[in-house]
């Protein structure tokens, strides 16, 4: 048998992506790689550089939220101060608080000597002139606590996620669609494919070319 009738064998060195790409660059040897081939290395490229994007997506939204969080959890803090207040009587049930189960009278004093009385929400079971720390605003009313940077970290951390699934989510649904297009479209194409390509890889091509023995 010639030479010219074995089939030259691909080269099947480097990683998938590396096969992947050199495909998609139309540098495969194979004899057998068709258009449609090198059209899905080309989307399989694509889902790679789509799912990378979602995760550059995903972290630089919760980066940039995470700073804003930050920036207006200062601007609030510096309108916030911590006092200690003094309850003035036994803690009751409060079942519309969300924060506290239980409230109470109190005083305390802001700013300086100010005095200040009011309800305020204290843990169940607080007995009278009970001590407890308090956030109050500048005017020294009762206010909510500052919160924790964990608190902003992980609001800031499920933003992210979420970008990051909503951009993931559009590149997977354009990926299977294209797929799709290029199944059927390879389904039409196998036969004439098969046609042209058989004879070079099985060697008929060059029996032809010389007139057989």
């Amino acid at each position: 048998m010639s030479t010219a009738s074995v089939p030259r064998r691909h080269r099947g060195n480097g990683t998938p992506l590396a096969r992947q790409l050199r495909r998609a660059l139309g540098h495969d040897e194979n004899p057998l790689c068709r258009s449609v081939d090198r059209s899905r290395s080309r989307l399989l490229l694509a889902l790679a550089a789509g799912l990378v994007l979602a995760l550059a997506v995903g972290a630089l939204v919760a980066l940039l939220l995470l700073g804003g969080m930050r920036a207006h959890a200062r601007q609030v803090g510096a309108h916030l101060h911590p006092v200690t207040a003094t309850t003035l009587s036994a803690a009751t049930d409060s079942p519309t608080r969300s924060l506290w189960s239980a409230q109470a009278n109190a005083s305390w004093a802001y700013p300086g000597a100010s005095a200040h009385t009011g309800v305020i929400g204290v843990p169940a079971g607080t007995a009278q002139g009970s001590r407890l720390p308090l956030w109050v605003d500048d005017s020294g009313g009762p206010a909510s606590p500052p919160p924790p940077d964990s608190e902003l970290a992980t609001a800031a951390a499920l933003y992210g996620i979420g970008a990051l699934a909503g951009v993931g989510a559009v590149s997977w649904v354009g990926y299977q669609l294209r797929r799709r297009c290029l199944d059927r479209r390879a389904e039409r194409a196998w036969e004439p494919d098969w046609e042209r390509v058989e004879p070079l890889w099985s060697g008929r091509g060059h029996w032809r070319e010389t007139g057989g023995l």
